[in-house]
């Protein structure tokens, strides 16, 4: 009994040694060390980044309006074609026959409307020379004294000439009319199975390279796919999506740094030239996705290797300003929606509300809050507390 007495009076004595030492060491060590920095105006450009895809300026997909059997195709993957270029060719067996009866069809109308116009003109001549024939007796009726002249009996004399009347004119005017409407009818007729005919010919509507060749000679036209894809591969886009907030930021106009894998070191400009007037939620895995908004951006040239369909990354500067203040990143931390950090004043700690303008992935632009000079706490921990007495180590970072 009298032993573990004495065993619970030792265990006391070392933990009242070990807490006295620690509260002299502490004390001998001071305060706390932290990182910390100087606010400094600086000059600051903030950027947007994203990822998209390179895209032909000029494309066409060639797909089918009626389906058909290919009797021809004419181009293959990689070939060069020129705006007008024969591409695939369908069976036009019944195109051509359509086209060849409605030819005959207008040939028949042609000779209807000839020949009803011969009519009319022979009736009008006739008519004519009647009036003529008319109007002479008169002149020589007159000249005698009398309406007509007499017989040697001295019976009057009646004129003797081919009647045409006024309704025989206009049934053949009623004649002709009908042929040239049956004429037009069907030239329209013939127009009509003559496009119907040319729609069985796909031809190229730009200059290009041809990417995809889908179609096969004696086969039917595919429906679900195009025929050909044809696409400019010397002028090339890149279309990204940009979320919300970003998506407030960029311009018409602005220029982009663009960079893949396949460039290398290399990187190529570009200007947005579209940007999209809605924002899209696309599906998401996780059922929470934000909206994103299209922006285009056409490329100055187009580097060798760079193809369509290849992902890239641009970089989009959407600010610039000169003489700023601003704290590196890593000194900030939020509570809520606001924004905070540790400034050293008197050697203690003093948390600060601090608001931001622009930023890029290194530093952020000082508002209101601090000046020029003020110390700031670098990557600050839960540890840290308002009053804390602390020795700011500027190390490398401190101006």
């Amino acid at each position: 009994m009298r032993k573990r007495l004495w065993w619970g009076i030792g265990i006391v004595v070392i933990l009242a040694l070990a807490t006295g030492v620690w509260w002299v060491w502490g004390r001998a060590q001071g305060p706390l060390k932290v990182k910390a920095v100087a606010v400094a105006p600086i000059s600051m450009q903030e950027d947007v980044y994203a990822t998209g895809n390179v895209v032909p300026v000029a494309r066409q997909d060639v797909r089918v309006l009626s389906p058909g059997r290919v009797s021809k195709v004419a181009v293959k993957v990689g070939d060069s074609v020129q705006a007008g270029q024969t591409l695939v060719t369908l069976d036009t067996t019944l195109a051509d026959a359509q086209v060849a009866q409605a030819k005959a069809n207008v040939e028949a109308a042609q000779t209807s409307v000839n020949a009803a116009q011969n009519n009319y003109d022979e009736l009008k001549k006739a008519q004519s020379v009647q009036s003529a024939s008319v109007a002479s007796l008169s002149a020589d009726a007159a000249a005698s004294g009398s309406l007509f002249p007499q017989s040697s009996a001295g019976q009057t004399s009646t004129p003797q000439v081919n009647s045409v009347s006024s309704g025989t004119i206009r049934q053949a005017e009623g004649i002709l009319a009908q042929s040239k409407s049956a004429l037009k009818q069907a030239q329209e007729a013939l127009k009509v199975v003559q496009v119907q005919q040319g729609q069985m010919i796909y031809k190229s509507s730009i200059a290009g390279t041809v990417l995809e060749v889908n179609a096969q000679e004696g086969n039917l036209s595919p429906v679900q796919q195009p025929l050909v894809l044809v696409a400019n591969l010397s002028q090339m886009n890149v279309e990204a999506r940009l979320n919300e907030v970003d998506a407030g930021k960029v311009q018409l106009g602005r220029r982009v740094k663009v960079t893949s894998r396949v460039l290398g070191n290399a990187s190529v400009q570009g200007t947005i030239v579209e940007i999209s007037p809605e924002a899209v939620t696309g599906p998401s895995v996780q059922g929470n996705a934000s909206p994103t908004v299209g922006v285009k951006i056409h490329l100055d040239q187009v580097p060798s290797g760079l193809k369509p369909g290849f992902t890239v990354s641009i970089q989009i500067i959407v600010a610039t300003k000169e003489g700023v203040l601003a704290i590196p990143q890593e000194a900030l931390f939020q509570e809520g929606s606001k924004n905070f950090v540790y400034m050293i004043l008197g050697g203690r700690l003093q948390k600060t509300e601090v608001r931001v303008g622009i930023g890029n992935e290194t530093h952020q632009e000082i508002t209101s809050g601090l000046k020029a000079g003020d110390l700031v706490v670098l990557n600050p921990t839960n540890q840290l507390a308002q009053g804390l007495p602390v020795t700011p180590d500027l190390g490398s970072a401190g101006t």
